[in-house]
């Protein structure tokens, strides 16, 4: 129940981001504007079929304790569609790194843990499926599978953040505006792969507690909402609230207008090329 509101809490958010993101770049380049449309079906079929799940558990089936042991949809909608958006978001930072850094040995190691998280997520699927209760998940295979699938995705975030940490860091500039822009992605990135780094560990220790608890569902049901609100931070972190200065006008950004004092007050939007 509580992965659920989770769940559904930061697909609201991840909502806004994406009507933002809408609003402010429609001259992006079509693949980045069908990864994030993409990646928002992905995370909205989740919460719906998690919603199904929550609805059929707790209200169709009050009082029986049978139905708290189905796995309904979960066999899906966790693992399989956890890891199709890991997997995207992933890949997307393997990309802006390859176009940021000279070795490309780094990209592939990158690559290769977003494919093996990306494989380890559907094969837990697959086990789920078979399984078919969730008191049975719980046994070797299955807990084998998660010890590879989380410290992959971690590694595969931790390699993210040092990457674009290293390589934004070594970028001279002398005009004040790019260098406090370029400082806020290095946070961001930071931030945002520590963040979803810890809850892939969090989500391992939490399987392999003593007693077989099922403490970690919840950890695990909002990991692709985090990749996908990270991704968005990062492409709406363009956005610059006022007006466009000449400093930052070679950047791809794009201007919210503020109109106060009229009755009916817009957003009005500048997009500056991409050059």
């Amino acid at each position: 129940l509580l992965a659920g509101l989770l769940n559904s809490g930061l697909f609201g958010i991840l909502t806004v981001q994406v009507y933002v993101y809408y609003l402010a770049f429609p001259k992006d380049r079509v693949v980045t504007r069908t990864l994030v449309y993409w990646v928002y079906l992905l995370e909205a079929s989740q919460t719906i079929l998690l919603m199904h799940d929550l609805f059929k558990t707790f209200a169709l089936g009050f009082a029986d304790l049978a139905s708290l042991d189905e796995v309904n949809t979960l066999w899906f909608s966790v693992p399989i569609l956890t890891g199709i958006v890991t997997f995207t978001c992933q890949s997307f930072y393997a990309y802006r790194i390859s176009l940021l850094m000279q070795n490309k040995a780094v990209v592939c190691v990158i690559a290769c843990c977003c494919l093996v998280q990306l494989g380890a997520g559907i094969a837990l699927g697959i086990q789920v499926k078979l399984i078919g209760h969730l008191s049975g998940l719980y046994g070797r295979n299955v807990l084998t599978t998660l010890a590879v699938w989380y410290p992959s995705s971690a590694l595969c975030d931790v390699l993210v953040a040092v990457c674009m940490t290293y390589t934004l860091s070594r970028s001279e500039t002398n005009i004040l505006k790019t260098s406090q822009f370029l400082k806020g992605i290095i946070r961001l990135t930071v931030e945002t792969g520590t963040l979803t780094a810890a809850t892939a560990i969090v989500s391992l220790i939490l399987a392999f507690l003593p007693g077989h608890l099922s403490y970690y569902d919840t950890s695990v049901s909002v990991l692709s909402k985090l990749y996908s609100n990270s991704m968005m931070v990062l492409l709406n972190n363009r956005i610059i609230i006022g007006h466009k200065d000449e400093d930052v006008k070679h950047m791809e950004i794009s201007v919210l207008r503020f109109h106060p004092g009229r009755r009916n007050s817009s957003i009005h939007l500048e997009d500056s090329d991409d050059i």
